[in-house]
């Protein structure tokens, strides 16, 4: 979604729908939460978010939402206690087939569900708006330490009753640093076995010697082998 062209063409739309400067304003924000969310298809916003970026009452979001729905520039599907979700109908390409509205979220088996990527477990379990701080800051993660391993510290985070993005980022730090200190420990070991290994290999170098010397032979022992 081209966030310009979408503002344009909301613009020129306007000239032959008008809408109430608050059913304007509540499609803007909408279109700003979403540009921080990288764009994606469909997103949450809770009623809570909204009102305090408007600085209108929640009955008023109630109100203008359903304007911009009957007006075919949202789509909107409400999960109970949790934020709704929304699609921003594009003005880019009217022409555009429209793809097909989600079914509302039914409790499913956990195998049944297609693995989520880091954003959308966020998005579904740490509650609240996917602003474009918090999307920042997944994608560095991700970047660090791979997707598998942030959508893990996640769990952790949940499983400690913690819902924030910085716990995440501590989660994926300590593991880090506990590999760091598994690994030298490993080198340790290491350094350890080959030390002995050529303490050994010495020692039988210089029996292999002496018994040269006895039998009046000459030459050079090579590992554990003689060269006479």
């Amino acid at each position: 979604m081209n966030y310009l062209k979408e503002i344009n063409g909301f613009m020129r739309w306007l000239e032959t729908s008008p809408l109430k400067p608050t059913t304007q304003a509540l499609w803007l924000q909408l279109m700003d939460i979403n540009n921080g969310c990288n764009w994606r298809e469909w997103f949450t916003v809770s009623n809570t978010t909204l009102v305090a970026r408007l600085n209108v009452s929640e009955k008023t979001v109630l109100e203008h939402r359903k304007i911009l729905v009957e007006a075919g520039r949202i789509e909107y599907i409400p999960q109970g206690k949790k934020a709704g979700r929304y699609r921003i109908i594009s003005l880019e390409n009217a022409a555009s087939p429209v793809p097909e509205k989600p079914k509302e979220e039914k409790p499913t088996r956990q195998e049944d569900k297609q693995p989520m990527n880091a954003f959308e477990f966020y998005e579904s379990h740490f509650g609240g708006t996917l602003n474009s701080f918090v999307s920042q800051r997944i994608g560095d993660l991700i970047d660090d330490f791979g997707e598998e391993n942030v959508i893990k510290a996640m769990e952790v985070t949940l499983k400690n009753g913690v819902q924030n993005i910085k716990y995440v980022q501590r989660v994926l730090s300590n593991q880090r640093a506990q590999e760091g200190v598994k690994k030298d420990a490993e080198y340790g070991r290491y350094l350890k076995v080959v030390g002995e290994s050529k303490s050994s290999t010495s020692e039988e170098t210089e029996r292999l010697q002496e018994i040269a010397r006895r039998k009046g032979l000459s030459g050079q022992v090579r590992d554990t082998h003689c060269d006479f």
